[in-house]
Formats: C-alpha cells, sequence, structure tokens
C-alpha cells in the first residue's frame, strides 16, 4: 500500500470516529489531524497535466474567427449596467458553445456555430471599472443579457472607456496670458479631434478672423 493511500484511510477512519466524541479536546485533536491529513494527501496527489488534445483544443479556440456584434441595447440602474443583445433563436443553442469573460474592465462574450456564424460582443475597455466576479450572461429564447455590475454608483455616459481629448487642469493654464492658454487648447482639439471636431474648429476660427477684420 502506497504512503497516499495509508493517509486517505487514515483520513476515512478518523472521519468516521469523530462523528462518535463527545468531549471538546478530543474533537478538536481530531481535526487539526484531519487537516494534517487532508494537506499530506493534497501533495501527494499527482497534479492533473493538460492532454496534448487539450492543448491542441485551446490553440484552436485563438485561431477562431469572430464576427462582432454591433447591434445592442443597454441601460443602467444605480451599480447595474444591463446590455441586450438581440438574437433570434438563441435559446436553442447548445450552452457550452456560449462562453463569457470579464475582468475589471472589460467585457468578452463569444458565441460559436450560431446560425452558421461565429459571434462576438466585446468592450475592450468598460467606461469605468466592474466587480467582474459578480457580473454574469442571461441566456433567454432570443437574447443574451448581460449583468455588469459597477464598482461604484458613478453614471455612465457610455458602455466603452471615454478617452480625454484635452487636459483640462486648471494648474497647467497660463495664468499670465489667458488668450494663449485658450489657443493652446483649441490646437490640442484640433490635433486629437475626428473630422467633424477639426471643421468646427476651422469654422470658428475663420469666422473669429473676419469679425477682427471688420473691427
Amino acid at each position: 500500500m502506497s504512503e497516499l493511500e495509508e493517509l486517505q484511510q487514515d483520513l476515512s477512519e478518523i472521519q468516521q470516529v469523530i462523528s462518535t466524541l463527545k468531549r471538546k479536546s478530543n474533537i478538536d485533536y481530531l481535526n487539526n489531524r484531519i487537516k494534517y491529513l487532508e494537506n499530506s494527501i493534497k501533495i501527494l496527489t499527482p497534479q492533473k497535466v493538460e492532454q496534448p488534445q487539450q492543448i491542441q483544443q485551446q490553440q484552436k479556440d485563438q485561431e477562431i474567427l469572430y464576427q462582432g456584434i454591433t447591434k445592442y441595447a443597454w441601460d443602467q440602474e444605480g451599480n447595474k449596467v444591463k446590455v441586450f443583445l438581440n438574437l433570434e433563436g438563441i435559446g436553442q443553442h447548445p450552452k457550452e458553445n456560449i462562453t463569457s469573460q470579464f475582468t475589471s474592465n472589460s467585457v468578452d462574450v463569444k458565441i460559436k456555430g450560431f446560425k452558421g456564424l461565429n459571434q462576438r460582443f466585446s468592450i475592450k475597455k468598460t467606461f469605468d471599472e466592474l466587480k467582474d466576479k459578480e457580473c454574469s450572461i442571461k441566456v433567454t429564447n432570443n437574447s443574451i443579457v448581460l449583468n455588469l455590475i459597477k464598482k461604484d454608483q458613478k453614471n455612465w455616459e457610455q458602455l466603452n472607456f471615454k478617452e480625454k481629448l484635452i487636459d483640462t487642469d486648471p494648474s497647467k493654464l497660463d495664468q499670465q496670458d489667458p488668450q494663449a492658454s485658450l489657443m493652446n487648447m483649441m490646437k490640442e482639439m484640433y490635433q486629437n479631434g475626428d473630422d467633424d471636431m477639426k471643421r468646427t474648429i476651422a469654422q470658428a476660427w475663420s469666422k473669429s478672423q473676419a469679425e477682427k477684420g471688420l473691427q
């Protein structure tokens, strides 16, 4: 009999005996012995090693191409955010082909082989932090509902993180020349903005110069 088997038999025997005891000191002594045996068994038990087939399957999953889900609806209340993915008939899809993964600032839901397509809803960086352990999904007949739990009660303007285009720290503004600070801010907005932002700033600038010429 191996050492591991000996320990397992000792543990089984003690567990049977302890239920018959009444004195606290004896019970405490055997509970300590049980902890020792459980730790020893854990150390001696061979660790599960991933088989080559499992590794190959993981690599295969990484190579799968997904079509992004871009149509969705969402709502929020307090520290909860709900995201609704409308997928007619999804309730009949095998549950093992629907997976979700959450971190403190990301969301990833994958659907394999639904109506001939691999589909994915992903938020690489959420507007604010999540309690990822409390987030979940619910599959209904015709939709998937994502239940996201915020880390605080802060109101979300959107699902994705909102990049800060300009630095509005008052301590960094030029107190000697407010006009120069304004010009620098406009310049930064123009450089970092999209086409509509650049067009708006250019029009405002042209109008300002025209008004100066009339004075």
